[in-house]
């Protein structure tokens, strides 16, 4: 089993970035310096009262010692070195621990080198399938060919017809012009269709999708200016609660001068919300539930009134380019419409007071599923703190669309997850709550609750979106919600044997597996075999 923790090897390093001596550290705690050796090595536990020291000693807020990020960094090496491309070898989880509590700075690069293999490997399978399939190339290639045809064609006319008067070799001639012209732009289109618009200068860059899902989970999904600016925003508003459309509304033409109209689909094409800048107007679709026109509402004001708060965490490191700084910029909108619409204090108490049933917050604060799901995943402030929850969103062909873990779940980077997730099965009874302990290989457990959404269509013309969303925790907090009433959780009597992703499961004996195990192929007793088709034979 994995290391739960880090707590040693990141007390070490704050310990000489402080410049003390084990020594010194050891006398000030009251302790021995070998004890405290054992401790920095993860060989003894760091007690509750014995970090609250440390962190007066060493004068560093005690929530430097959480283990996300670390967990994250295990999650992330795991992944990489459990990739087909070292399938000849087997890193067990102890020792890729061990090595990033030794080499952080080092493990965070390997990490970074394997994104930029995942990237090179999905930008070659995308000119495969372009190459392969696309009716643009069949084209550019016909047109190609005839162009070069008749310029080829022409030129020789020229050439071997030496009697041609003025008038008909400036025909050819403008013809050659006009096809040489159309060639070059056909030439283009094609350099264009294989270099890809896509692709970025260096091609080891993490998308921005994948950049602004690393720069939330770094600061655990918890903004503790942008709350603050939300809590600001409501008093001006001098409201004693959640603001409605009518606060929002009131607040926007007032602010800024917005008008709000609310149209069919013919006044707006495809989009369910536009903003005029020119003419500061806002036009929202009718087929938006009032949870939705609120959370739009919210954002405008976060995107016309907060755009330096946001502009000022565009340095981060997770986001190095401008397509990802600009997605993180709609991440942190996002956020602070969550933060407008649900204040953290009255949601926090709500939350626990109605121990966490989501039907419930729905009806308090006029909601939809997804949004209170989300703001669930931010109440992480450190002294009014609630579950570390994992949430996953799923489209029906299993593509992770949203990831966040403060449960400590490992979720894939890279490709599907594992098929016996609840967030699968709940597919299967559409707008029905599921529930599931689970165990990973490692021993650890979680309980999940998993349900569907659909989001407003425009008309019968533009089909619905459908998604799978998963809240879960680690079981330890299963207790405080009221989803695991009735079940025992400290010796519960159904438990799914799941895992992270088919090539990151070392299960032998599981009938869901779609890829090989990472380390080497399972192999049957002698004399016996299985005679069923092998993955992807049948």
């Amino acid at each position: 089993m994995a290391k739960s923790s880090f707590l040693g090897s990141r007390l070490r390093r704050l310990r000489k970035d402080k410049r003390y001596s084990q020594t010194k550290l050891a006398a000030d705690l009251g302790i021995s310096a070998s004890y405290l050796n054992l401790i920095e090595h993860d060989r003894r536990d760091l007690t509750v009262p014995l970090l609250l020291k440390i962190s007066q000693i060493l004068k560093v807020d005690p929530h430097v010692f959480a283990p996300q990020q670390d967990g994250q960094l295990f999650a992330k090496v795991t992944e990489a070195l459990h990739d087909p491309l070292f399938a000849q070898e087997i890193f067990p989880d102890d020792a890729i621990a061990n090595f990033i509590s030794d080499q952080p700075e080092l493990s965070a690069q390997l990490v970074k080198l394997y994104q930029a293999y995942k990237s090179a490997q999905g930008d070659l399978q995308y000119m495969k399938e372009r190459l392969s399939q696309d009716s643009l190339l069949a084209d550019s290639s016909f047109r190609l060919r005839t162009l070069v045809t008749s310029i080829l064609s022409l030129t020789e006319i020229m050439h071997d017809n030496a009697d041609l008067n003025t008038k008909q070799r400036q025909e050819f001639l403008k013809i050659v012009l006009k096809d040489s012209t159309a060639l070059t732009d056909t030439v283009n289109e094609m350099l264009g269709f294989v270099v890809g618009d896509h692709a970025s200068e260096t091609g080891v860059l993490a998308s921005p999708a994948e950049a602004t899902t690393d720069f939330i989970q770094s600061n655990n999904n918890y903004f503790a200016e942008l709350e603050l600016a939300a809590s600001d925003l409501g008093s001006l508003m001098h409201l004693s609660g959640p603001p409605n459309i009518l606060n929002l509304t009131e607040y926007l033409e007032r602010t800024f001068a917005v008008s709000i109209e609310y149209a069919t689909k013919d006044r707006h094409d495809m989009e369910i919300s536009l903003f005029d800048e020119n003419r500061k107007h806002l036009t929202l679709s009718r087929s938006l539930p009032p949870s939705s026109v609120k959370f739009h509402l919210a954002l405008l004001i976060g995107q016309l009134g907060y755009k330096d708060l946001f502009d000022s965490y565009a340095n981060a490191p997770e986001l190095t380019t401008p397509a990802s700084q600009e997605k993180g910029h709609d991440a942190l909108a996002n956020y602070f419409a969550g933060a407008c619409l649900f204040p953290y204090e009255v949601f926090y108490k709500t939350a626990e007071d109605f121990r966490y049933d989501i039907e419930l917050m729905q009806q308090q604060f006029g909601a939809s599923y997804e949004q209170i799901c989300h703001r669930l995943t931010t109440l992480q402030r450190p002294e009014m703190s609630g579950i570390p929850f994992h949430l996953i969103r799923t489209d029906v062909a299993g593509n992770i669309s949203k990831r966040f873990s403060a449960s400590g779940l490992r979720i894939p980077r890279y490709g599907s997850a594992c098929p016996r997730w609840v967030v699968h099965s709940s597919l299967l009874t559409p707008g029905s709550l599921c529930t599931q302990i689970s165990e990973m290989p490692d021993g650890g457990q979680f309980f999940s609750i998993a349900r569907t959404i659909t989001k407003p269509s425009l008309g019968f013309t533009h089909p619905k979106r459908h998604y799978a969303i998963s809240l879960g925790c680690e079981i330890s907090h299963a207790n405080r919600l009221i989803y695991a009433d009735g079940m025992n959780i400290s010796a519960p009597k159904t438990v799914m044997p799941v895992g992270i992703a088919c090539r990151l499961c070392d299960r032998g004996k599981c009938a869901h597996r779609a890829a090989p195990p990472p380390a080497q192929p399972i192999r049957t007793a002698a004399g016996r075999r299985n005679i069923s088709p092998g993955i992807g034979d049948w």
